[in-house]
């Protein structure tokens, strides 16, 4: 069956894969992928399929935000997909976290409203921790802990997550944990830092164009380290 959004053809879609917000993001995992075919470009879904390292993996785009990334999800669930790592970005809530560091989540609080469509809040958004591991042998001077998932981009309550202790927001890996633990699939991110909103250098924070020059340079350098380590995570897994 062609799956709704995706309309992919399903046995072209690997059983492991990688899950970038951003269609950009997915072009530059896939220039990584041998033998490489694009098999999905709709909507916000971009998709290619093919191997690294002799193994193989898919590269699918979620776009912004937790419905479509579940959307994605469950699609490529029904398409026989089993192993998934988010590759995304995210803003630091710890003054020590800096624009380029990586990020490990290995939970999530569900601030968004997606996954509260399928279980309560009391249900808990964990990482799977095969995947977990490997992420940290691959990324092994990244953060690990707690992210925040949330709906809204421009009003958050960041001060308080800070005083909580909570690494970083973002606004997909809460549902997608949910959704995977429900539905018997591993699930894992890794994050990269593209500002610190504690400090004002985040998207939706940031003060003035002199103070935040440089980030653009970091963040990029950051996606790159966290795409080869979720592709050297992709390896561990097998």
């Amino acid at each position: 069956m062609i799956p709704a959004h995706l309309l992919c053809n399903p046995e072209k879609v690997a059983k492991t894969v990688l899950l970038p917000g951003d269609p950009s993001r997915t072009k530059l995992i896939a220039e990584f992928f041998d033998n490489c075919e694009k098999v999905a470009d709709h909507r916000e879904f971009l998709m290619f399929s093919g191997s690294y390292s002799g193994i193989p993996v898919s590269v699918c785009s979620t776009g912004i935000g937790a419905p479509s990334a579940v959307i994605a999800l469950e699609e490529l669930i029904m398409c026989g997909a089993n192993t998934f790592i988010r590759v995304g970005t995210c803003g630091a809530l710890q003054e020590n976290i800096k624009t380029g560091d990586l990020i490990i989540p290995v939970g999530a609080c569900r601030g968004e409203g997606t996954s509260q469509q399928y279980v309560p809040l009391q249900f808990p958004a964990a990482a799977n921790l095969d995947i977990v591991n490997a992420l940290r042998e691959t990324a092994p001077d990244a953060h690990t802990g707690i992210v925040w998932t949330e709906d809204s981009f421009y009003i958050s309550d960041a001060e308080y997550w800070n005083s909580v202790g909570i690494l970083a927001v973002e606004m997909e890996c809460s549902a997608l944990f949910t959704v995977s633990l429900l539905k018997n699939v591993r699930c894992g991110a890794i994050l990269a830092v593209d500002g610190n909103v504690i400090l004002g250098t985040c998207k939706s924070k940031r003060k003035t164009m002199e103070k935040t020059e440089e980030i653009p340079k970091k963040a990029k350098e950051g996606i790159k380290k966290e795409i080869q380590a979720a592709l050297g995570a992709v390896t561990l897994l097998q």
